[in-house]
């Protein structure tokens, strides 16, 4: 779902306001159904996606994103989330940390897409409100949903272990 929102948000986020996206950041608990075999209507995304949240950017310098990632460290689930590979311990210590496939930059300022609900601060990621700017695209995730499985012909998963805990202490 996270694929689907940074394909589908990108160009419009650089289209509208001259900026790339790096990281899309989702909650576990906004999905609300699993993607069934064989055909996806409409009503799929609607299972999956039923809440009006829609995409907002939120530009964060690198030393925020830190706290996003301390969030997911201790948060012990793994979000969807796309554009960031993401490795933490047992024992809730980082592993690995890359955004884009470089490793985060504490000073650099980056634009992460997430949903309005955990902008204004749902499921305690408060960390959005120390954003320096924000990007509103008015598009529903759902719509988003709608579109991107309009686009496939078929969907191909993949498991990339972008987000993994590992057993190591």
């Amino acid at each position: 779902m996270a694929d689907a929102v940074f394909e589908l948000s990108a160009p419009l986020l650089k289209k509208r306001y001259g900026l790339d996206l790096d990281v899309v950041l989702l909650n576990h608990g906004g999905i609300r159904a699993s993607l069934p075999k064989g055909p996806i209507r409409i009503e799929t995304a609607y299972n999956i996606m039923p809440f009006e949240n829609e995409v907002v950017v939120s530009q964060m310098k690198g030393s925020v994103v830190m706290d996003l990632v301390n969030y997911l460290r201790t948060a012990k689930r793994a979000h969807p989330i796309s554009g960031m590979t993401l490795k933490i311990t047992k024992n809730g210590e980082l592993g690995l940390l890359k955004i884009q496939n470089k490793p985060l930059d504490l000073k650099k300022t980056y634009n992460i897409a997430t949903s309005d609900y955990l902008h204004n601060g749902g499921d305690r990621m408060n960390f959005f409100k120390k954003n320096d700017s924000v990007f509103r695209l008015d598009y529903k995730i759902r719509n988003i949903l709608i579109d991107y499985f309009g686009s496939q012909d078929t969907l191909k998963p993949r498991a990339d272990m972008r987000f993994t805990y590992t057993k190591k202490r």
